[in-house]
């Protein structure tokens, strides 16, 4: 799952346009990422200039690598 770092994202708003789930929604304060429409594909952390956006795993379970 995509993850936004709010104090790198410069609002230019390049995820929101390339995301094809939508899964990335503006909220007050910056831009948050919905698990259920989430399917990994990346194209959000290849377009982001200035590189505000992670993956973190889906499941907690999987824990860090």
């Amino acid at each position: 799952m995509a993850v936004v770092t709010i104090d790198a994202c410069q609002g230019c708003g390049a995820c929101l346009l390339t995301c094809p789930t939508h899964a990335i929604r503006p909220v007050p304060g910056g831009l948050t990422v919905r698990a259920d429409r989430c399917t990994g594909c990346l194209e959000c952390l290849e377009i982001c200039p200035v590189d505000a956006i992670s993956v973190a795993a889906s499941d907690p379970s999987e824990g860090a690598r």
